[in-house]
């Protein structure tokens, strides 16, 4: 018989604390909703994410994004996961004078649509079709941005009969119609210098804590 052992009351909390902690940082997009189609925390490499030759690699627990003088700007798309109509949600650390976003309604990398977070607290979205740029909107500030040199923020986008929705830390910040794609698409990560001119080789790397996609609230009745 194994002989019991009294552990203070104190350190039990402290342990549920810890735990809870953990559990709260792996997964913060609250709110997602719907079967869940894919999710990665980065403890490996085997996501399907494409991550070539780029500034983009992932070294557990994180995928990074390292842009530099070559390359000011990154997408990366997931290969083997597939969703258009879905609530897609990243959590990540973005470092002064840098950008990420999610792409989704991804048919390849020179046409989809990208909602991106900067760490000037500006949110943003936009459209590339056949290689070029337009932006649709631009907020700034966020209120919901959280600031500091380590905090993670969760940015998420949901899609719903062609209405997409974007909240920041879970809070709501912007809605507009779109056209939906009549195929499964692609979705994936950007992350990019907001002024080219200033990029850098050493400056530190967009931290990608984890992503999140599943089928979101259902787009009949």
């Amino acid at each position: 018989m194994t002989p019991s052992v009294n552990v203070p009351l104190r350190i039990l909390g402290i342990a549920v604390a810890v735990q809870i902690a953990a559990a709260t940082s792996a997964w913060a997009c609250d709110g997602q909703v719907g079967k869940v189609i894919f999710e990665d925390s980065f403890a490996d490499s085997l996501g399907g994410w494409d991550l070539g030759t780029g500034p983009a690699s992932i070294k557990p627990p994180e995928m990074l994004f390292s842009v530099d003088k070559k390359n000011t700007g990154w997408s990366v798309h997931n290969l083997t996961f597939f969703a258009t109509d879905g609530d897609y949600c990243l959590e990540a650390i973005v470092p002064p004078g840098k950008g990420v976003g999610i792409e989704f309604f991804a048919t390849d990398y020179d046409n989809f649509l990208t909602a991106e977070l900067a760490a000037d607290s500006s949110l943003w979205m936009s459209n590339k079709v056949s290689g070029k740029w337009t932006d649709l909107f631009h907020v700034t500030p966020v209120a919901a941005f959280k600031a500091g040199p380590n905090d993670v923020n969760a940015l998420r986008v949901t899609e719903k009969n062609g209405l997409v929705t974007i909240y920041v830390n879970g809070s709501q910040t912007k809605a507009i119609r779109v056209q939906v794609p009549d195929v499964k698409t692609q979705f994936g990560v950007y992350g990019e210098f907001l002024d080219r001119s200033k990029a850098t080789d050493d400056s530190p790397p967009i931290r990608v804590k984890s992503f999140k996609v599943t089928t979101g609230e259902s787009s009949g009745g």
